[in-house]
């Protein structure tokens, strides 16, 4: 027997969820919760601190998901990614801070994503503070920077693939 895809109408589980539904709320943290554990460790660089951060997300949207709705967001999965990005730098900038206290830890080295970043092109670090932790779209930052959205885009494509490099060091 094969298995097929789980789809989630975005609609239904918005209003299940608004309706405080335990099923619902398990249902998405069950679909979307690896992808955004990803998203906060890439920022948090622990793992421990990202499931504290996960669970402080899931928290947040579950009592708060009358806001999804009401801002009329794209869709569900681009507003909890946004959430859980937001969540994850206030916990970087609250590591950052502690350490900052810490005579021990130098900040620049603070985790793996600001050491990766800290290594960039000034340009690319723009590119990639800006898209990444900001979640800014790429023609927002095309035109922040006064460039086109391909060549923020190519520029993108290069900083992961120095990514990929850099998690292979």
């Amino acid at each position: 027997m094969q298995q097929s895809a789980v789809h989630i109408d975005e609609y239904i589980i918005t209003e299940r969820l608004i309706a405080g539904d335990p099923v619902a709320q398990e249902l998405v943290y069950d679909y979307y919760g690896p992808a955004l554990y990803s998203i906060i460790l890439q920022v948090v660089g622990d793992t421990a601190t990202a499931e504290e951060v996960l669970a402080r997300t899931f928290i947040y949207v579950f009592k708060n998901i009358t806001v999804y709705r009401d801002t009329g967001s794209a869709t569900l999965f681009g507003w909890l990614m946004r959430i859980a990005r937001e969540q994850a730098v206030k916990e970087a900038a609250i590591m950052e801070e502690n350490e900052d206290n810490s005579s021990d830890v130098m900040k620049h080295d603070s985790n793996l994503l600001q050491r990766f970043a800290n290594k960039l092109p000034e340009e690319s670090r723009t590119i990639f503070h800006l898209c990444y932790y900001k979640g800014l779209p790429k023609e927002a930052v095309a035109r922040m920077l006064g460039a086109q959205p391909d060549e923020v885009m190519v520029k993108l494509k290069d900083i992961m693939g120095a990514f990929r490099k850099f998690l292979g060091e």
